[in-house]
């Protein structure tokens, strides 16, 4: 386009947008909104028309509404704020999405695919999945609008992913307490989220303060008699699926035990006689082996699988929970190799994570020695306790554990290369070529991955696990 072109076409908007603003020439008047939120813009057909397939078929319709050569258009369904965003679009070509909320945006969506604005739908759709942690933030709303609205595809796969990868982003979400109780009934019965009990059991205090019409205070410290008991009401249906005796002792005599009345009698003592009898400093369940994680890439029951293939590949007795300590991620610290050393070196145990683009795998390997950096050929660790293995989705069902079996070549430290485990082309290699890693088994038991191609790498975590021994 040349300069003289661009001149023109900037001309013309700008005319487009002083008489948006005067209302000069118009012959629409659009009434949109309802009830006390409404307002009339003074508009152009022709223009509209020309935009909008929807406004050109609206305006061919023989009983449309017109008083004195001017039409008379209603838009009841389609917020003020979010029409002027719209309008100002049609007859500038600006659009302004950064400083509006993800409901506004998505509001902007849902009307620009009512007036057939496909080109539009499609850019507010990328601007939205820029931010996937505001989506998550609100995805019991996104996937409300995806389930209404299976044209936004873009969102829909995001809401599938999202929930495939980890469950839990329903209850994580800060919205989550808008579900109704059905929903979210039938959510816990599911019993598919890496959340803890107490985590559960935190969360539906959560709900029931948001759900109770400001009948209970937000301070739980604050709830009297009566609070109890319209809390016992709320959540009467959910006590019989959370599994009390996966709490730490601890926590249930901080958390629960002052909500007893709430509770059957018997199911109460159930659990009071559990943790009375239970010896804690000799056991430890699945659930509690971690506390938790920091982790984009594998939930809570990953991490327990992790943690217990450790406790048995070193022998550890009960007793012992496993703290993994983030040392270094790759979307927010860099893939380079000098960053793995700088952030990992010298850190003691840890254990490596990645997920594999365009594909559900999640690959890793235990380190139970030091990573260090070496120059020129780098060198080898020997130890029987490393560990590789795949993680399908988190799928613990579809998981791959493979045991070191030569010993002598575990695991390899070079300044050049990434988290190695293995000889020659290595069992798992990741990002000694950029952010592509490879798996060729060698010096571990069985192969976990199919493929011995290389593929590439969306993220990757390493944690420090810190053992902590139960008193």
């Amino acid at each position: 386009m040349t300069m003289e072109i661009m001149e023109l076409s900037n001309l013309l908007l700008k005319e487009y947008t002083r008489i948006l603003k005067t209302g000069e020439f118009y012959d629409i008047e659009v009434l949109v909104g309802e009830k006390a939120n409404t307002k009339i813009f003074r508009l152009h057909s022709f223009v509209l028309k020309v935009c909008s397939p929807y406004f050109r078929d609206a305006f061919s319709n023989k009983k449309i509404k017109v008083e004195n050569n001017i039409i008379k258009f209603n838009k009841p369904n389609i917020s003020v704020k979010v029409f002027e965003i719209l309008i100002k679009y049609i007859y500038s070509g600006k659009l302004e999405l950064a400083n509006n909320d993800v409901k506004t945006n998505i509001a902007l969506l849902i009307a620009a695919d009512e007036l057939c604005l496909k080109e539009l739908c499609s850019y507010i759709e990328d601007f939205l999945l820029i931010n996937k942690e505001s989506l998550k933030s609100n995805f019991v709303f996104v996937s409300h609008i995806t389930n209404r609205f299976d044209q936004f595809t873009k969102l829909s796969q995001f809401c599938k992913d999202a929930f495939q990868e980890d469950p839990s982003v329903v209850l994580r979400a800060d919205d989550f307490v808008t579900l109704n109780q059905e929903r979210l009934f039938e959510y816990l019965t599911k019993d598919n989220y890496s959340l803890r009990q107490i985590e559960v059991w935190d969360k539906l205090i959560e709900w029931a303060i948001a759900t109770s019409d400001d009948e209970l205070p937000s301070d739980v410290s604050k709830w009297t008699e009566d609070n109890i008991k319209a809390f016992g009401t709320l959540i009467q249906r959910f006590i019989p699926i959370i599994d009390f005796q996966k709490m730490s002792r601890l926590d249930f005599m901080q958390k629960v035990n002052k909500f007893r009345r709430i509770f059957d009698n018997e199911h109460f003592i159930d659990i009071i006689e559990y943790f009375v009898c239970t010896d804690f400093s000799q056991l430890v369940d699945d659930a509690q082996l971690v506390d938790d994680i920091d982790s984009k890439i594998i939930d809570l029951r990953g991490a327990s699988f992790i943690a217990d293939r450790i406790k048995i590949t070193k022998q550890q007795g009960r007793g012992i929970t496993y703290h993994f300590n983030l040392l270094v991620r790759g979307s927010r610290d860099g893939f380079s190799k000098d960053t793995f050393h700088n952030l990992c070196d010298n850190k003691g145990p840890t254990v490596t994570i990645a997920r594999v683009k365009s594909s559900n795998e999640i690959l890793g390997g235990f380190n139970p020695c030091n990573w260090y950096s070496v120059s020129g050929f780098g060198d080898f660790i020997s130890t029987k306790e490393s560990f590789i293995f795949s993680l399908y989705n988190n799928n613990l069902e579809n998981s791959i554990f493979s045991k070191v079996v030569d010993i002598e070549h575990a695991i390899y430290n070079s300044s050049g290369y990434g988290p190695c485990f293995g000889s020659g082309k290595s069992d798992l290699d990741l990002f000694s070529c950029n952010k592509k890693g490879r798996c060729v088994k060698t010096s571990y038991e069985k192969a976990i991955r199919r493929s011995e191609k290389y593929f590439e790498i969306i993220d990757y975590e390493v944690f420090q696990i810190i053992y902590n021994c139960i008193r």
